[in-house]
Parts: structure tokens; sequence; C-alpha cells
């Protein structure tokens, strides 16, 4: 029973069925420990085996004794119904295509191939060299990582009700910095344990309720006729619809304020909040003027930088850092590292201190580059290109500044005409083979020409980089 209140399923069946050999050893069956046997195959996601065991049992004992055992098949029967009942048959229907898609990995699962692994792979077509092959990490998109998450979050409603925020919450423990602390090294595995294991107790145990009362079994036994079920989702996805309609124009309106304040950072984060959190996530179903909507941010976003940047009357090129000084670039990034003293402090340094700012600028590179993968317009690509050479640029990273620059412009003016493409892609190739022969102390100073020029003035409404063209 207490290996059964914290999960232990299989420890709790094996223990049952010891106990029951043991009886039958001394030709003294117990209705007791044969419903314990019974309630672990019950707990174990047997139903069908459950039932024919309480079946077994009806027969092997007389009276009162056999109570128990009906109780727990009419529980049995209506778990079964919920499964195989009436809402069984639309959701085969609606999800055929992918049952099948999922049943043929799950055959490939199980199939047991003992082969040598190169032939294996030989017949596949991949790699046979490599003696452990390389484990390919899935990557997933913003939109399907926003699906999984709301997913999860309906199937904790729908089985514990307003308690799943707990087990959200229990969720975040597992990474939360605040508790599971680097500096206390004792406590940090023992905390980390607990939190993964009551977890996963919690999370056993909702999918006991699920297999004993799937989802289309409680959307069926909610919405039993198919034209009020098909009601109810219209009435919810124009709700949806006109709450985006709201949020973006609510959007447009704060970055068109922003912009004629001239506010650019402020600008920026606004974009990137909106863009990055909010639009990734939304489908041309729920927001069918998303090509649009997009076009017009980052073509805001274009004006107002092309618009800051003026050439004041005293600026002269001869000057130290000259092009840095006109980005209003800070040139005293070297930090001054105080001298250690014994007893202060505040003067000693950690073995594993880390700067925050560079910690804070990889995490918004892979950022950026994670929403690189899953960018299907090039006005989008040019953006975050352009986002991670300013970046680069503001981390004394010349070279992968001036990388960025060229990629963005090499792929905005592909985009917007194969021959003018050709053209740029020429003289660049050019400007290449000049630059090799200059020193590499001005490396810098043209990385922060080339991100300047990325950052022109737009001709274009649905390119961010063709004012470089001009």
């Amino acid at each position: 029973m207490s290996k059964r209140k914290t999960a232990k399923v299989e420890s709790a069946l094996s223990d049952s069925r010891a106990a029951k050999d043991m009886s039958k050893n001394m030709n003294k069956e117990s209705a007791f420990i044969n419903l314990e046997v019974c309630e672990g195959i019950y707990q174990h996601n047997e139903l069908e085996n459950a039932k024919a065991a309480l079946h077994e049992n009806t027969q092997i004992f007389k009276g009162n004794k056999i109570q128990a055992f009906v109780e727990r098949l009419i529980v049995v029967d209506e778990n079964l119904k919920d499964t195989c009942g009436d809402g069984l048959s639309p959701f085969f229907l609606e999800n055929e295509k992918h049952i099948y898609e999922i049943k043929k990995i799950l055959d490939e699962k199980m199939m047991v191939d003992n082969r040598p692994l190169w032939k294996i792979l030989k017949e596949q077509g991949k790699c046979d060299v490599l003696s452990i092959p390389d484990i390919e990490e899935e990557i997933l998109s913003p939109l399907e990582i926003a699906r999984r998450k709301r997913a999860f979050e309906i199937f904790n409603q729908i089985y514990i009700d307003k308690s799943w925020i707990d087990v959200l919450f229990l969720k975040s423990l597992k990474s939360n910095k605040n508790l599971l602390m680097d500096e206390f090294k004792e406590s940090k595995d023992i905390l980390t344990k607990l939190t993964t294991s009551e977890y996963e107790i919690v999370m056993k145990f909702l999918k006991m309720n699920h297999v004993r009362c799937p989802l289309y079994a409680n959307r069926y036994q909610q919405y039993p006729n198919k034209e009020a079920l098909k009601k109810f989702q219209e009435a919810y996805l124009y709700r949806v619809q006109y709450q985006t309609r709201r949020t973006m124009l609510a959007a447009l309106r704060t970055i068109r304020i922003l912009r004629a304040k001239s506010d650019v950072n402020r600008l920026l984060n606004v974009v990137e909040s909106v863009m990055g959190d909010y639009v990734v996530v939304k489908t041309h179903r729920v927001m069918p003027w998303k090509f649009e909507f997009i076009a017009e941010v980052y073509n805001t976003v274009a004006l107002t930088l092309s618009e800051q940047y003026t050439v004041p009357n005293n600026f002269k090129v001869t000057k130290d850092n000259a092009l840095l000084t006109l980005l209003r670039h800070q040139m005293d990034t070297v930090k001054d590292f105080p001298k250690f003293k014994f007893g202060d402090r505040s003067t000693h340094q950690e073995p594993d201190l880390t700067d925050p700012n560079m910690l804070r600028s990889r995490r918004m590179i892979s950022r950026l580059e994670m929403r690189m993968r899953f960018a299907k317009y090039s006005i989008e690509k040019c953006y975050l290109l352009y986002q991670i050479a300013n970046i680069h640029l503001k981390s004394n990273r010349g070279d992968e500044c001036s990388f960025a620059a060229h990629k963005a412009i090499e792929d905005t003016c592909m985009a917007c005409n194969k021959a003018e493409y050709q053209n740029k892609k020429s003289s660049f190739q050019i400007n290449a083979s000049r630059r090799e022969s200059k020193l590499s102390t001005v490396s810098l100073q043209r990385a922060s020409k080339s991100s300047m020029i990325s950052r022109g003035e737009l001709t274009r409404p649905h390119s961010l980089s063709s004012l470089v063209m001009e």
C-alpha cells in the first residue's frame, strides 16, 4: 500500500504476487492478497488483465468475500467503457493519419535487429564508420514548444482541476537556480533528486488517470453533439483572432510612438519582445495578416535606425577611432580589476567567476540564432542578423560582426534581386581582396562600418536591408 502511494507500481505488484505464491504454498487462499494483486494490475494500467483477474477471483471465493471483487469490476468496466466507448470512433476518424505514423514508429522500436550496427546504417544510407553514432538533437520550433506547453497545461487542468498550477510550479523547481544554487554543494544534489522524484510521482498518477479516462473521452462526454463542439471551436477561434488583432494594433501603436520619440533602445526591446515571444507562436489561421504585420514592424525599425545616423559637421575621418566614435561605441571597455587585499572580500576574485554581460550576450545570440532556424521571410532574417552583428560589435568582436553584417546584406540582396545580387557579390569579393592587404588593427573599424551600412535608409517596403542597394 505504501509503495502504491509513491507510484512504485511495479514493486508493489511484484510484492503482492510474491505474497500470493506464499499463501498458495501454505494452502491458504487469501481474498485480501488476491485483491491486492488485482489492484496492482489495475494500477499498472492493464485494464483487460485486471478484469480477467477479478472475474477469476469471483469464481474462487464465495460469500461476502466476492463483494470487494464485484465493486472493483464495476470500476474497471466503466474505465473500459470510457477508453473503448463512443468517444473512440470520432477520435480515430480525426487522427487516423497520425495514429498510423505513431504505430509505425512503435513497430520500428519494438523490432529487434541482431545484425552489426554498420550493416544497419549502411542499408539506411547513414554513416557506418563511427562505432558510436552521434545522437541527433531534437530542435523544436517556437510554435511547437508553445503547442506542447499549452497541451500540458490543458492535460493538468482536466485531471486535477485548480491544482494544475502546483504541477507547473513543481516542474519549474527542477531547474530553479534560486533553489538549486551552485554555492551549496551538498544540498544541491539532494534537492535536485527530491524535486525530480516528486515530479515523476505526480506525473505517474496523472498518466494513470489518463489511461482510465482519456482526453477524447472527456471531450466526448462534454460535447456529445458534433454541431455543438464545432460551434464552440469556431467561437473560440473568433475570440482568439479578435484578441490577437487588438494586441497587434496596440503593439503597432506603441512602436510608432517610440519611433516618433526616437527612443531606439526601448523600440528594439519592444520589437524583440513582441516578435520573439508573441508573433512566433501565432499561425496564419489565428493571424491571417502575419506577413503584413512583420513587414510593417521591421520597416519601422529600419527607418528608425536610419534616421538616427547623421554625420556631424565637425566629423573628421583622420581622428583616432572616428567610425567607432560616430557609432557612439564605448572605447574604454577594458575592466580595471581591483588589486587583491587580504581581508577585503570585495577584492577577492572567485576562480569560476564569469562575466554577466558576456553570458547575457551569448544567451541573446543563441536566442536569435534559434529564431533564424525557423524564420521564413528575408526581412526577418535580416533583422536577426543585424541584431547579432550589433551584439558582436558591442562586445568588441569585429570579425563576427563583419560576417553577420555581410551575410545580412547578401541574403537580402539575393532575395530582392538576383542580378543586383551578382553585382554586389563581385564588389564584395574585390573589397575582400583589398582588405587582406590592410593591417589587422583596422578590422574593428571596418566591421563597424559594415554594421552601419546595413542600417541605412530603407527603399523597399518588403525588405529591411534593401537600403544597401542604394
